[in-house]
């Protein structure tokens, strides 16, 4: 459904997409975009590998699965889009055929909007569209920066490495020894590219060997690691007793 002038400030979240723009802005913005929410139940396939596409998706409601199949026809998670968070701007952008699938997690809605619309001056010239252009560039920026340090740490040898590196960096962003991830176990595992047993046998040595702790998807490093890079810098603040 095309988005109703009464709706359209309510259908987005407040997200980094549209920092700047003030809620009252955004019909006029969604009009001149041509913006569409859809609703999707879980499982639907909202965009297919192989196919192109001129629009990008940002989630007002549930989650959409970023998936990849692998030679065998398995699904491998590459990214879980929440509200906020937009996915398929970077193919929309360039053109080119998409190399994953986007699926619906749970019941899910999202807005869809017109890449090349975003990406070219509107002929009134208008100061929220602009910004709405150099949130986008920000936002696909940051996005690189993401999977620049998938690749580190999927390029680490073993998968004991891989974790100590992924959890380092998110000892480092929260600036503390104790931290929250935002994938469960399997999440984890998919996003390591990892055996989801091999991934807890792994965290259990490491909690055994007294140089973490964990419940669910809360991490807290017991210790400095050594400074290679393996580990959360001694200048983190030690976790509460």
């Amino acid at each position: 459904m095309k988005i109703s002038e009464k709706s359209q400030g309510a259908a987005c979240p407040d997200g980094p997409l549209f920092a700047g723009i003030v809620p009252e802005e955004r019909p006029g913005l969604f009009a001149c975009l041509r913006a569409e929410e859809k609703a999707y139940r879980k499982g639907d396939i909202l965009l297919h590998a192989g196919e192109t596409t001129g629009r990008f998706g940002l989630v007002t409601a549930g989650a959409v699965r970023i998936i990849k199949e692998d030679y065998q026809g398995s699904a491998v998670l590459v990214a879980r889009i929440r509200p906020g968070e937009l996915f398929a701007e970077a193919f929309a952008a360039g053109g080119l055929p998409l190399t994953v699938s986007a699926q619906a997690e749970d019941a899910a809605a999202v807005l869809w909007l017109d890449c090349r619309r975003v990406l070219t001056p509107c002929g009134n010239a208008c100061p929220m569209h602009a910004a709405l252009t150099g949130n986008l560039l920000r936002l696909v920026s940051r996005k690189n920066v993401f999977l620049t340090g998938r690749i580190e740490h999927l390029s680490k040898r073993t998968l004991q490495e891989k974790v100590l590196s992924y959890l380092s960096e998110e000892a480092q962003r929260a600036g503390s020894r104790r931290f929250t991830i935002p994938f469960d176990r399997q999440g984890l595992a998919d996003y390591l590219a990892a055996d989801r047993s091999a991934l807890s046998a792994v965290l259990g040595r490491l909690q055994r060997q007294g140089v973490l702790t964990f419940r669910k998807n809360e991490f807290a490093f017991c210790r400095p690691l050594r400074p290679d890079g393996e580990g959360p810098s001694a200048r983190l603040k030690p976790p509460e007793a």
